[in-house]
């Protein structure tokens, strides 16, 4: 990945970190966008000294003229997009009867709504120039379960927006895939299962007995984003150590 462009929605903490890291050790200058400008700044910074150039850009991936600046940013400073990766969400595990409107109609916005504002945005970049495009889904979209009805919603319509776009681009040489986690350790699943009992149940239904890595999913990021995954293409491939199948 050598001088390529990659940006990555939701990149200043987690997984959408560790991808950016991934893809920084590979040579590629990555484009750091997150709502949460501190920790961004900081990720942006440490790439930037340890490997190659990258970049913050403070955006709500919500609101879509933010994407738009977003993508002027990228272009003013690089002057190209390779890679896309559209990791940014939210979760709460919540049943129905606890789903406020106010809190579905937030996670759909920022989940779903943030991804397709993230495609529009740049979209007619890649319509003239091959790359790949990477969803972050989860494996909650398949199973209903790991987190609420509005979280497994707005994941399954992200599958079915990647699959869209898959048929659209796919003619342009561009790569559309999504990897689909279920149990990584990150802050989100801090606060889903915050003690040990929880954690413990949770393990009973991984079949390799052990909770995800951020790298984990940065590992098959760096391949699909890589020449040697030109023929994967409209796949949603689950990373979860076995427990869906």
């Amino acid at each position: 990945m050598q001088g390529k462009v990659a940006v990555v929605t939701g990149a200043a903490k987690g997984i959408g970190r560790s991808i950016a890291e991934k893809f920084a050790q590979a040579g590629a200058h990555a484009v750091i966008v997150d709502f949460d400008q501190a920790a961004g700044e900081a990720t942006a910074e440490q790439l930037s000294q340890e490997y190659a150039q990258a970049l913050f850009v403070k955006a709500d991936v919500s609101a879509a003229e933010d994407l738009q600046q977003v993508r002027e940013q990228v272009f003013a400073e690089f002057g190209r997009i390779d890679v896309l990766v559209i990791n940014a969400g939210i979760s709460y595990r919540h049943s129905v009867e606890e789903i406020s409107i106010e809190e579905w109609q937030r996670v759909l916005h920022i989940n779903l709504d943030g991804s397709f504002y993230t495609i529009k945005a740049f979209y007619e970049d890649f319509l003239s120039n091959q790359g790949k495009i990477i969803f972050v889904t989860s494996g909650s979209a398949i199973t209903g379960t790991g987190g609420g009805a509005h979280y497994a919603s707005s994941k399954a319509g992200q599958h079915g927006l990647m699959c869209t776009i898959s048929k659209e681009l796919g003619p342009k040489g561009v790569n559309v895939n999504a990897i689909a986690p279920r149990v990584i350790q990150t802050e989100i699943l801090d606060h889903l299962y915050p003690d040990e009992a929880s954690r413990a149940e949770l393990l009973k239904k991984i079949p390799i007995s052990r909770i995800g890595q951020p790298e984990d999913i940065a590992n098959l990021a760096l391949f699909l984003a890589s020449p040697e995954s030109s023929y994967i293409h409209g796949q949603i491939i689950l990373a979860d150590g076995g427990r869906t199948y």
